[in-house]
């Protein structure tokens, strides 16, 4: 979703030095030397930057990562429109099931990174100018997600919460990866703890908030079906990995043992617990709320009120590692899932790009396909609840080959060109020039009575 150029499979990604901050479609800035130093990029964060300053960029797009999100794009096709599991195709068809979404949640993570000078972090007006990029997508996204969400009743919609984790990812953007991990596998821990109990208090309490715009932050963070709060461990996680080497083959050998290992550590925990019987109680992965009528407490939206009959959430429910249930196990298992699967397609290298083509034709214009299928589902009936793998099989045919012909023909996806245009547009201004400083002849000073004469 980044709105980078077509593929180009290359041998490897390229490496170029990297360059010294430059104003890159800033024009020509005249400063004086004394003010020279507003416009000069900051000091490396230590630890990090000073120590990578004289690497090398990585360059050309990445085949593994479209295909990432190619089939983070096509696994949420299943999810929304396959038919009831059941049987071997229905087991295969669920490891879809809330890991396309943080799958897709981490390569934006790896987007944003690569939007902001790779493994070698921009500073000074290249900063300036991608943050400003960042703000104009994230404000595209919410205006495209508005439109699909008239036209949508059954998905939930992942547009508005990536573009909420867009702009909250900023002040992470020059961490370095230690400290990107770091701060992800705090969110996998602290996060379903707080979404679960919060929650819980603000029901109790009466503080819920209406369904409008008002209420953006708290369900991106809090009560939708992305929690930020859980999520951002995602986002953060990406971002992570594209601030390494990703044409270092051993960058991906070692993503992908450490991803399986977090994935069997996450989804084998919760399925011992869940066995010794620590797991939810059965279909209950919440907390419950019994409407018994008016029993003394405030009702009238007026004031604080306390609701008695809302439940503690029960301690089993942070055991299971269900899809969308938001639990710790879940993100752990969900989180390592994802960079299993990213480490494993950059070890095969750009050579998958051209076996697997048309998935990463899709994964490069991922805004666009999941745009896509949103529409298909409220044009056509047939693909809400189908009984059927068939519209499931014709919506991922059309997307496969469209998506290939547009990016042999034409190239960047229609949404990502929009994002693309609106976002260098935005980010193409320029600080006012500085005028000229003029030189004056200086004039001989009036002798004075101190003045030693001739």
């Amino acid at each position: 979703m980044c709105g980078l150029s077509p593929i180009r499979h290359n041998c490897m990604p390229r490496r170029e030095p990297s360059p010294m901050p430059q104003a890159q479609g800033w024009g020509k800035i005249r400063v004086s030397p004394e003010r020279a130093h507003r416009w000069s990029a900051p000091p490396p964060a230590a630890g990090y930057c000073g120590a990578m300053i004289t690497a090398a960029r990585y360059a050309g797009r990445i085949a593994a990562l479209d295909i990432a999100r190619g089939l983070a794009i096509l696994g949420m096709f299943v999810a929304h429109v396959g038919p009831d599991r059941g049987g071997l195709p229905g087991w295969l068809m669920a490891v879809a099931d809330g890991r396309s979404s943080i799958l897709f949640a981490t390569l934006a993570g790896v987007s944003l990174a690569i939007l902001t000078g790779r493994n070698v972090p921009f500073g000074g007006v290249d900063l300036l100018q991608a943050k400003i990029r960042i703000f104009t997508r994230a404000a595209m996204l919410l205006a495209i997600s508005g439109l699909l969400a008239m036209m949508n009743d059954i998905v939930a919609l992942i547009l508005a919460a990536y573009a909420v984790w867009f702009v909250l990812a900023i002040p992470f953007l020059r961490w370095s990866p230690k400290r990107l991990f770091l701060a992800a596998g705090a969110s996998w821990l602290i996060g379903p703890l707080i979404t679960t109990y919060l929650v819980f208090l603000l029901d109790r309490l009466g503080m819920t908030s209406m369904a409008d715009s008002s209420g953006l932050l708290v369900e991106a963070l809090l009560t939708g079906s992305y929690p930020g709060l859980i999520y951002m461990g995602f986002v953060l996680a990406g971002l992570g990995i594209g601030r390494l080497d990703l044409s270092d083959r051993t960058v991906a050998a070692t993503l992908a043992p450490v991803g399986a290992s977090l994935a069997l550590i996450g989804y084998g925990s919760a399925f011992l617990l869940t066995r010794l019987g620590a797991g939810p109680p059965a279909d209950d992965y919440g907390y419950e709320y019994t409407d018994v009528g008016d029993q003394g407490w405030r009702t009238d939206g007026m004031g604080p009120e306390w609701d008695p009959y809302v439940e503690v959430p029960d301690v089993g429910h942070l055991f299971g590692a269900e899809p969308h249930t938001g639990t710790v196990f879940e993100a752990v298992g969900s989180g390592g899932f994802a960079i299993a699967v990213i480490g494993l397609l950059l070890l095969g290298g750009p050579i998958l790009g051209r076996i697997l083509y048309p998935i990463a034709a899709v994964g490069s214009m991922p805004l666009s396909a999941y745009s896509f299928h949103i529409i298909a589902i409220w044009l056509i009936p047939a693909m809400v609840f189908p009984d059927s793998y068939t519209p499931l099989l014709w919506l991922t045919l059309v997307t496969l080959v469209v998506c290939s012909l547009w990016l042999r023909l034409i190239g960047r996806g229609p949404l990502e060109r929009l994002l693309h245009w609106t976002s260098m547009r935005a980010a193409s201004i320029s600080p006012p020039e500085q005028p000229a400083p003029r030189h004056r002849t200086p004039q001989p000073s009036p002798p004075t009575s101190e003045s030693p004469h001739p």
